[in-house]
């Protein structure tokens, strides 16, 4: 009993009180839509000029959860005006966002690829786990009386707004991996985002509050209509995971052959290695220095 007490999730708030935040937060226009295109540029400076700071305050300001969340509480709830509200704010937010930066990656005199804006284009199983738990605390953080803590810490951590950032670099410079890449990565973020909101809407009883008769059959379809656009989302996750674990134990591998030959030829200097996979073919480049 006390341990049920200690786990039980209470509501700090009304219901009709979380609806009215969530419905408000949805809409893109005035203070929302000037601060999204503000965020949008400082997440590019900060992606251009590898600057972590720049792109975790851009995480902050913006506020491009709300359509999200809006989306998804209203398939909980089976209210189809918020459904169709936070839809159209979503495309709005969307085409908001791409094109404030594809126009600063087109003005903007810099075009390298940075670590930053590569660590954007690929999206890892991670990542979806990221948003699905990310989903789950902004909705908590919602019901909780001082939510901007927990609803700051969800957009860090969800990282929504950088992936779009790439996706407008892609579009600015012709890059299509980029582009397609950032661009997935932020669908993948929507997509588990709403799932952990629709999910903890219905465990807190969001659903019975607002729809008390709930219709068992149109549940099953979302349930199952939900099911297969999540599969269909995890698997170029699941191959860009099995690439990066690839990636990442050829560095390893790489670095352990490094210290080898270093270990057995002191007098050779090693300036610096690049490891590559070309067609399923790993690869070492070494640049070394010969004093002998």
């Amino acid at each position: 009993m006390r341990l049920r007490k200690i786990l039980e999730l209470n509501k700090e708030e009304e219901e009709k009180q979380t609806f009215t935040e969530i419905e408000e937060g949805v809409f893109f226009r005035g203070h929302n839509l000037w601060l999204l295109v503000i965020a949008m540029v400082i997440a590019c400076v900060g992606l251009t000029v590898n600057s972590t700071s720049a792109i975790i305050g851009a995480m902050l300001i913006s506020p491009l959860m709300g359509p999200v969340v809006g989306l998804s509480f209203g398939m909980a709830i089976h209210n189809k005006h918020l459904m169709q509200l936070s839809l159209h704010n979503w495309v709005i937010m969307v085409s908001t966002s791409l094109l404030a930066s594809t126009l600063f990656f087109l003005i903007s005199p810099f075009h390298q690829e940075t670590d930053q804006l590569a660590s954007f284009k690929q999206a890892t199983i991670f990542d979806c786990m990221l948003a699905l738990f990310g989903g789950f605390a902004w909705l908590l953080g919602i019901i909780k009386k001082e939510a901007i803590k927990v609803i700051a810490g969800v957009a860090v951590a969800t990282s929504c707004i950088p992936p779009l950032c790439t996706a407008g670099y892609g579009l600015a410079n012709g890059n299509w991996e980029y582009f397609f890449g950032g661009f997935y990565f932020y669908v993948i973020n929507c997509f588990f985002i709403g799932i952990g909101t629709w999910v903890l809407s219905i465990v807190l009883g969001y659903r019975k509050y607002f729809f008390e008769n709930s219709a068992g059959v149109k549940d099953r379809k979302t349930v199952v209509v939900i099911s297969i656009l999540t599969l269909i989302i995890l698997i170029p996750s699941i191959f860009l995971t099995i690439r990066k674990w690839k990636e990442e134990k050829l560095k390893e591998n790489a670095n352990s052959y490094i210290q080898k030959i270093q270990e057995k030829y002191p007098e050779i200097v090693i300036i610096k290695h690049d490891t590559s996979i070309e067609e399923d073919k790993n690869f070492l480049d070494i640049s070394i220095l010969n004093d002998q």
